[in-house]
């Protein structure tokens, strides 16, 4: 690849904003890349802006703008959705993708070795040290384009397709299954039942008592969710849920359907999730309320009404653990059916789902005890998943409930129906080879059939994430969600037992066919393109696998604390294994043998991986305390470790997980340098908002490997839907940074740089027309890039040292901690404050005004009934970056904690309040912020200039004009914080959106004194 002068990455010229445009729809549901639908994976990043990043990290920054958007099908000419199209070949353009190599050492799911599949580059390496993603990226990059260049693309889709029929079609002559499940059944959903420690019955643990309550309109790529928007109102299709009926001390779950009862296709309703109230035509329902809370700890007997909670231990996490204890004994013969039936907990099937999403009652378990009797008879079978899930205790993972092997993440029903599934993929790969053996040479035929059985082991992945009791049924959409939906995997009170000829989501039908549409997407993806492809399993922190350079790496490391992937890819693990090997008698034992990708399931002697936690985890880029507590006292622990390990007590007296994940993300920088050429670019995504985070990249990227930020852009990656995002502060986007080998200069005074950062990134910053944190992230980026042209500053030293020279060596901050902190974020946050004109000597604003004014600018809330909330994270940003004392900021009511969340305390309305009256709603807005205060408008007693603001807005809206001014005249003859409260309601005023209650109240509070503002926030914001 040409390397002359900068990229058009690099410049102001990259179209950032139609590229967001484009990525945000492809992240919500209805714009997904077939391709996703395939498995799920975590954090898998928009395939428009791969491809975009890419494209203008080889092209010059002379290139054509217009030209550019045309190549990544981003012109008035392209369709809704680009990534359904391949990149436009321009023939000007296709010798610097031709000349290319692109790396990309933490390739996950694919998106981006793909996208630069389909621009046409070069060579492209894909990495990945996990075995599922291995397999997953040989799947997705590799098996296409071998199909490909040997014109079997085609005939590939259509085998995958007829085999994938053919495991169906055996499994329903199977007598077994048939015994199994009923002849109208598309699925069941279960849950847990518990012997309530007072009266000695069962009771059904219910988390959701509702089974329909969707939206009409709303179809399955398309989210509602009442419970967030509380009280709905309108046509719904569908309103049923399930009603406790206690018989003898023995509870029956019956199904009330609205819809049959008002003999209606689509009701009129006013729904009250929160309350369980139902209004339709004049009649009232009620629905049961959950009677199980895991997050407190606290369930509720329906047959006696007595709470559980039970001592120092959950007894519900006690009494599962107890059928997860007995469940392996039943199964080794050490105890009965009627033993293992008696235990505190056990499954139990509540609801049938039967065709067109109906729903009956299931009376009987006897199905599912049938199974567990077939599951004892082959017990011993190596097809049976009982690997161990990991040994220590984290929110991912239901350790406490005594899911202590993999197997138990199914019922009966469940397991042996993956078990036989896995049986039919290795019977269907041999069947593949050996008919290919007549027509083709050995190598060939292994390799389609590898491919064939690679795609049919995804579907059976797949479909085991749709049928365990971590899914769950969701009414909203009538449809399967996942188990990793929720980001971990937990016990569910509402799980579906998914029969695996469905038409529900993620049956094995389901699951067979978005592989196959997968499939077809990437045949019509790769296309002719002349990428010679490689696939590799190899570490980042080593990569010893690849010893040529790269002209460019693309990649998305890890995000300190984000996602587990080694504990959470096991359950995809424990299948693809099993589907992908032989079994074969050894000394009279069965074994698990190599057979397609061995690579990834056995080490170079031979040996079996038993499962990635043990063999991987410890060697994953990440901050996990639980983790690395384990293996630190572990002797099997990789020695890279243990070498690390003893690195770290000399600074701490236990495991610092931190500092590790510093330690193997600056590594793997380090590494990915070395593969880089001396005038390549690396471009990575990073998405966090807390200041460990960036220390971490910049220690990384800059400190130890000595790479320069040439540009930073914001880039769309995440969707607004996604479970992460519901209930905490979170990022819609990434910071894509752009990295160069070698410093502009050697050094400079950090204050002659931080001044220099803050006035140029304070211009951007006015242009970027971005609110909330996505502003702050943008704003960071510009001042990242101004900092890293140095290799070293003078004059860096920590605020608390400037205060005092007492403090404890050992307390002493470290160089990039100071840096980030004092600098760095100050930097980001002045730019900003600069920017809505809040910065400046005449505007006389003190940390906490700048506290206040950054939390309503980059914070943003829904409506005007809640305020807005930051959990720990957002709190110390903005602490650090207005240089407020977050104990102080609590102290002095500005903010105060509401459970898991700190709630900024600013004017909101109560929404029964029941008037139309605006008037009435600013009054009651700023009446609960005094309230909350502690402040009596007659004899207020002002502390900060927040109080002396909300005291002039109470004022504004319920005095008349003369009135106010004599009580704003009295106030500030006594109090100075007056002067700077009117100050901070002016930047406000013009800082806010239109739609915010404040910024009404405050345009009352600037006509009262005489001070009108002019309409828009173009004054400060333009």
């Amino acid at each position: 690849m040409e390397s002359q002068g900068p990229k058009f990455i690099e410049t102001d010229k990259f179209p950032i904003d139609r590229i967001n445009e484009a990525s945000a729809k492809e992240k919500n549901r209805g714009g997904m890349p077939p391709i996703w639908e395939m498995a799920f994976w975590w954090t898998r990043k928009p395939l428009i802006g791969a491809r975009s990043i890419i494209a203008a990290s080889i092209l010059p920054e002379s290139v054509d703008k217009s030209e550019f958007l045309r190549l990544v099908r981003l012109d008035s000419s392209a369709s809704n959705v680009p990534h359904n199209s391949n990149p436009v070949q321009i023939p000007s353009l296709k010798d610097f993708f031709k000349n290319a190599k692109l790396l990309d050492p933490f390739a996950g799911f694919g998106s981006i070795p793909l996208e630069a599949i389909r621009l046409g580059v070069g060579e492209v390496v894909a990495s990945d040290f996990l075995p599922t993603a291995y397999v997953f990226l040989k799947a997705v990059l590799e098996i296409p384009k071998w199909a490909r260049d040997n014109n079997l693309h085609e005939t590939l889709i259509k085998d995958v397709e007829k085999w994938g029929n053919w495991i169906l079609d055996e499994l329903r002559k199977d007598p077994e299954i048939q015994e199994l499940y009923d002849d109208d059944a598309e699925g069941y959903i279960g849950s847990w039942e518990i012997r309530c420690p007072h009266c000695g019955n069962y009771t059904p643990l219910i988390g959701n008592w509702w089974l329909a309550k969707k939206v009409a309109g709303k179809g399955d790529n398309e989210e509602t969710n009442l419970e967030e928007e509380g009280t709905k109102k309108g046509n719904f299709e569908r309103l049923a849920w399930m009603v406790p009926k206690n018989i003898n001390n023995k509870i029956y779950i019956d199904i009330f359907d609205l819809n049959k009862e008002l003999s209606r296709d689509k009701i009129n309703a006013k729904v009250n999730t929160s309350q369980g109230i139902v209004e339709a035509y004049g009649k009232k329902y009620k629905v049961q309320q959950p009677n199980i809370d895991a997050k407190r700890n606290t369930a509720t007997c329906l047959i006696c009404n007595n709470p559980i909670k039970g001592g120092k231990a959950f007894y519900v996490k006690d009494a599962v653990r107890d059928w997860n204890e007995n469940l392996e004994k039943y199964l080794a013969g050490e105890i009965t059916k009627e033993q293992l039936l008696n235990s505190k907990a056990r499954p139990r099937i509540i609801v049938k789902v039967k065709k067109n999403i109906a729903f009956k009652k299931v009376i009987d378990q006897e199905k599912l005890w049938k199974a567990l009797e077939m599951l004892k008879q082959i017990w011993g079978d190596p097809d049976i998943p009982i690997e161990p899930t990991p040994e220590y205790e984290n929110h991912y993972m239901p350790i406490a409930y005594g899911v202590d092997k993999f197997f138990k993440f199914f019922n009966p029903r469940q397991l042996l129906t993956l078990v036989k599934l896995v049986k039919l993929i290795r019977q269907a790969g041999k069947r593949i080879e050996e008919e290919k053996l007549k027509v083709w040479d050995k190598d060939k035929a292994r390799k389609y059939a590898e491919a064939i059985v690679t795609y049919l082991s995804i579907a059976l992945a797949k479909y085991s994430d749709y049928n365990c009791v971590s899914s769950y049924w969701d009414g909203s959409l009538l449809k399967i969600d996942p188990g990793f939906a929720t980001r971990g995997v937990k016990i569910m009170w509402n799980w579906v037992d998914n029969s695996p000829f469905s038409n529900l989501s993620g049956s094995f039908v389901k699951s067979l066919s978005s592989v196959l549409r997968g499939l077809q997407y990437l045949i019509d993806a790769i296309s002719d393109s002349p990428t010679r492809v490689k696939v590799l399993l190899d570490d980042a922190t080593k990569l010893n696998k690849i010893t040529e350079d790269f002209d460019l790496i693309v990649t998305d490391p890890p995000y300190w604390d984000d996602v587990p992937y080694t504990e959470l890819s096991d359950l995809y693990y424990i299948w693809l294994k099993r589907a992908l090997s032989d079994v074969k008698e050894v000394a009279g034992v069965l074994m698990r043998v190599p057979k397609f990708h061995p690579e990834a399931f056995f080490d170079d002697a031979g040996n079996e991986i038993e499962i990635q936690w043990k063999r991987f985890a410890d060697r994953e880029i990440s901050e996990n305390e639980g983790r690395l507590e384990y293996f630190s006292k572990n002797v099997n622990a990789s020695e890279r470790f243990k070498q690390l390990l003893s690195e770290s007590f000399k600074t701490s007296k236990k495991v610092n997980s931190f500092n590790y994940f510093k330690q193997l993300l600056s590594e793997s920088f380090k590494t990915i340098a070395d593969r880089l050429k001396e005038d390549g670019i690396l471009v990575t995504y990073y998405t966090h908002t807390t200041p460990e985070a960036w220390e971490a990249l910049l220690e990384a990227g800059w400190s130890k490997t000595g790479l320069r930020i040439t540009k930073t852009h914001r880039f769309a990656t995440e969707s607004l839907q996604r479970v992460t995002a519901r209930g905490k502060i979170t990022l819609d986007t990434s910071l894509v940074v752009v990295w160069r080998k070698g410093f502009t200069s050697s050094e400079d005074l950090v204050n002659n740089v931080y001044l220099n950062a803050v006035n140029e990134c304070s211009e951007k910053a006015k242009k970027f027309e971005l609110r909330g944190l996505d502003l702050f992230i943008s704003t960071l980026g510009c001042i990242l890039s101004h900092f890293t042209q140095y290799k070293n500053f003078v004059g860096v030293v920590s605020k608390e040292d400037k205060e005092s020279n007492k403090r404890d060596k050992a307390d002493k901050k470290s160089y990039i901690t100071i840096l980030v902190e004092d600098y760095i974020y100050l930097a980001t946050a002045e730019a900003i404050l600069n920017a809505i004109g809040a910065s400046s000597s005449e505007s006389k604003l003190s940390s906490y005004s700048k506290f206040y004014l950054l939390s309503k600018v980059l914070i943003d809330k829904k409506n005007n009934t809640i305020r807005r909330s930051m959990d720990r994270n957002t709190l110390v940003l903005l602490s650090i970056g207005t240089r407020s004392d977050r104990n102080k900021l609590e102290k002095d009511n500005i903010v105060k904690k509401e459970r898991d969340k700190i709630v900024l305390i600013e004017p909101s309305i109560k929404s029964n309040i029941g008037t139309d009256d605006r008037g009435e709603y600013k009054r009651n807005a700023i009446e609960n912020v005094l309230r909350d205060k502690n402040i009596d408008p007659s004899s207020p007693n002002i502390r900060t200039p927040i109080d002396a603001l909300h005291l002039l807005e109470y004022y504004a809206v319920t005095k008349p004009k003369e009135s106010f001014r004599r009580e704003y005249e009295d106030l500030q003859s006594k109090y100075d914080e007056i002067d700077e409260a009117v100050a901070l309601a002016e930047k406000l005023y013009y800082a806010l959106p239109a739609n915010d209650i404040e910024r009404e109240i405050i345009k009352d509070l600037l006509i009262a004194l005489d001070k009108p503002p002019k309409e828009g926030i173009e004054k400060y914001l333009k």
